[in-house]
């Protein structure tokens, strides 16, 4: 990997005050605590803090200033059979992804309703992958910022909430001008969602525009809409939107498709990077 790169890689894992980011991990599985606690220092370059119960956990965390960025934790420990680690965790305004070995509808709707950042299930081959994807992604998500264009104040409230919790930039904006003017202020900006229905110039319209200025590859646009129109995801695609999704839509399908956009950004980012790093190392013929 060339340097610039590695310098890159390295700043994504520091804090804002330029300490490592630190990650608590919640197990009572010592095979699991050691793998996990490996794969995140030697993939993720951050620094982990074990405890196999919710005693544990709550020493660990016991100080405001205690510097986690996110706990990775199971569900059902020695000391906390019934999600208490989770619900500590979410107590004190810690961000969480559940791993867990026990999963059923009812336990994944219960998660969900605690608005955690991600669930993995540990019976599955790629469970270590997962956990550590998971990870990976939230890290990355605070280097994205989002714009939420919504002329109603109440949903442009909940798709943001949802987008905080990923650890993403937020920027709203009422109006398609309002949207068009934010990009114009924010050239940062990588995604943009979108209503259909506002009142100066409707969603499709908004994407039209932000087209003639800004590439799929740059800049993804996902629609959204409570239109029962079954055509009206055609149209959103066809003047150039990224993706569409149809409300009333669950939250994990929202966290879904905003991480597939991201991801596809961030793979055209790194793929850039990597033809730029090679034409500099490229010898003229």
């Amino acid at each position: 990997m060339p340097r610039a790169s590695k310098d890159l890689e390295f700043k994504a894992n520091l804090s804002p005050t330029g300490e490592r980011l630190r990650v608590l991990l919640v197990e009572d599985s010592r095979m699991f605590t050691s793998a996990l606690k490996f794969r995140f220092e030697a993939d993720l370059g951050v620094e982990v803090v074990t405890c196999s119960s919710l005693a544990e956990m709550k020493q660990a965390a016991r100080d405001a200033n205690h510097g986690f960025f996110v706990a990775v934790t199971d569900l059902n420990l020695p000391d906390s059979p019934h999600c208490e680690a989770l619900d500590y965790a979410l107590e004190i305004d810690l961000p969480t992804i559940v791993f867990t070995g026990k999963f059923d509808f009812n336990t994944r709707a219960s998660i969900l309703k605690k608005n955690v950042l991600d669930y993995v299930i540990k019976d599955t081959d790629r469970a270590f992958d997962e956990i550590v994807s998971a990870v990976k992604r939230i890290i990355t998500n605070r280097n994205y910022r989002i714009l939420v264009v919504d002329d109603t104040k109440t949903q442009r409230s909940i798709l943001s909430a949802m987008l905080l919790a990923q650890k993403f930039e937020i920027v709203e904006a009422a109006s398609g001008q309002q949207a068009l003017e934010a990009i114009a202020a924010n050239p940062d900006i990588k995604l943009v969602l979108t209503d259909y229905h506002m009142g100066d110039m409707d969603g499709y319209q908004l994407t039209r525009k932000l087209r003639r200025d800004h590439s799929d590859d740059t800049l993804r646009i996902i629609g959204i809409s409570n239109s029962n129109d079954p055509e009206l995801s055609a149209s959103f695609l066809k003047a150039g939107a990224s993706d569409f999704l149809y409300r009333p839509f669950v939250q994990e399908e929202f966290q879904c498709r905003i991480a597939q956009n991201i991801g596809i950004l961030t793979k055209m980012e790194a793929l850039k990077e990597a033809l730029a790093s090679y034409s500099d190392l490229a010898v003229p013929a």
